[in-house]
């Protein structure tokens, strides 16, 4: 999968090198907010309409919650690279999108006891559950934006909104104390919680921020 990205990555920013030998090149640089978190973007013309883009974004959440008797300790870890083209219609500031993300994004989450034990698939036990949800690495990209055009110089408000096709979260649950021992029932609850993530192939990316081409 990493392979192919990195194929995705080249297949984009080959014509962008070509082009930027072009006394007409322009580099516009971007910084964005994003569901996929905080970033900085990097776009270069191929076209007077169609551009390449490298888009960068990070940002963790860290979180606790308690339920019963248990308390919660979660943490939303995004962080991705985005290799996308961008094709302005009509000349316009209309463009769709369509690339592939390395897709780093991933939830952890512990739950401890407050007093006395943690429900693992309906029996309580002494110890601790960690969670881990993960995607995969590699997901295509395809949306629809309005932003100035990379070829034309100035400031530009930029705005994407789109869908990243990450496919079905896979989680890993690991238990310590005298949960480790609960082998059936942690394959139990993985396999539930495994099940109630399984719609959740698609991303929506909502993307806002600045840009500067120059």
């Amino acid at each position: 999968m990493k392979k192919l990205f990195l194929l995705g990555t080249a297949l984009t920013l080959l014509p962008v090198a070509a082009f930027a030998e072009s006394s007409r090149a322009s580099v516009d640089v971007d910084l964005h907010a994003s569901t996929l978190g905080f970033g900085l973007g990097l776009a270069m013309p191929v076209t007077e309409n169609i551009s390449g883009r490298l888009s960068f974004s990070k940002f963790n959440y860290a979180f606790q919650t308690t339920s019963g008797q248990t308390k919660y300790d979660a943490e939303l870890q995004l962080g991705s690279v985005a290799a996308l083209a961008d094709w302005h219609l009509f000349s316009g500031i209309t463009h769709l999108t369509a690339g592939l993300i390395y897709n780093n994004n991933e939830f952890v989450m512990t739950a401890t006891p407050v007093n006395g034990s943690i429900n693992i698939n309906g029996t309580p036990y002494t110890g601790t559950l960690n969670t881990n949800v993960t995607f995969n690495k590699v997901a295509p990209y395809l949306g629809l934006g309005w932003s100035g055009r990379a070829s034309k110089t100035g400031l530009s408000f930029k705005s994407d909104f789109g869908v990243m096709f990450q496919g079905t979260p896979k989680s890993t649950l690991t238990a310590t104390g005298a949960a480790a021992a609960a082998t059936a029932d942690i394959a139990a609850a993985q396999a539930q919680l495994d099940a109630d993530m399984a719609n959740f192939k698609l991303y929506p990316v909502v993307s806002v921020g600045l840009g500067y081409a120059f």
